[in-house]
């Protein structure tokens, strides 16, 4: 039997979870331990307002003060989580790997969940631009998704095309999208980025709804999550962060049904930050 104890456990599961979220890693970030304290399950993102210059009149001429503006977004993190029992049949007789046989399920579904706070809300969004049955025009509307984004002024560094799977299809057949496989490029992503177009990173997710496409700045959404804190009255328990991913394994048995009960859970959350740094994308008869 391996992976028996809290540790082992997490230590696995924080590498399957790393390598299971997509879109978390292409936004920004808040740190976990700013959900604490006062602040609480909801930190408040300060959005500041563009300002614009204005121009003297003559010199000596009064001046015009204006208002610096914010705009507040909240971030609220649920508590994700998945339990299950193993009896001591299971663990005596049925089970070679408990890493494998359960704790990669656990894993899976709470990453799922995870990613669907931070997808939820690019599902959401209104379409802005409509992509043909078939994606005869996809080139034409991430071009024109590309156009919003500059005349928004948004920085042409980190921008993402997040895509389904029906898109990356799309996508795929274009002699101008630059693939990852032939480009060399080694990222931490490699596995769900599939691309480059038009100075967007193209990441595929299944957490998009059908025919959808979501290109934003790294600014445009924002995903927070925390590592639950080690309870005092489990057996045996333990947390693990990597890439600012962190979740905690609870180990305990139960007497009373002779079972072992194993619980994964983090803490994670996702918000539209800033409408203007998002162009979203569908294709006919796709949710908008």
């Amino acid at each position: 039997m391996a992976f028996l104890t809290a540790k082992g456990i997490s230590r696995t599961a924080i590498a399957l979870l790393t390598r299971t979220l997509v879109l978390p890693m292409t936004v920004t970030r808040v740190p976990g331990d700013e959900f604490a304290g006062a602040n609480g399950d909801t930190i408040t993102i300060r959005v500041p307002v563009p300002s614009v210059a204005r121009t003297q009149a003559s010199p000596g001429a009064s001046i015009t003060y204006d208002d610096v503006d914010e705009v507040a977004v909240d971030v609220t993190l649920a508590h994700l989580y998945h339990a299950t029992r193993i009896t001591d049949e299971d663990l005596s007789l049925a089970l070679e790997s408990f890493a494998e046989q359960v704790s990669l399920k656990q894993v899976s579904a709470v990453a799922t969940r995870a990613e669907d706070q931070l997808a939820g809300t690019m599902n959401v969004l209104p379409s802005e631009l409509d992509i043909a049955a078939g994606g005869a025009d996809v080139e034409a509307q991430v071009l024109a998704a590309r156009e919003a984004l500059g005349e928004a002024n948004v920085p042409s560094g980190m921008r993402w095309l997040a895509v389904s799977p029906q898109v990356a299809t799309f996508l795929l057949k274009l002699d101008k999208f630059s693939r990852v496989d032939a480009s060399g490029t080694d990222s931490a992503l490699r596995d769900a980025i599939i691309g480059r177009i038009y100075g967007f990173q193209v990441v595929e997710s299944n957490a998009l709804n059908t025919g959808t496409a979501v290109a934003y700045h790294q600014s445009g959404f924002v995903f927070g999550n925390r590592t639950p804190v080690t309870p005092r009255g489990a057996a045996d328990s333990a947390t693990a962060t990597e890439g600012g991913v962190g979740l905690r394994q609870i180990f305990q048995y139960d007497p009373d049904v002779l079972s072992d009960a194993s619980v994964v859970s983090t803490f994670a959350g996702g918000s539209l930050v800033d409408a203007d740094r998002v162009v979203k994308l569908t294709t006919g008869g796709a949710p908008s």
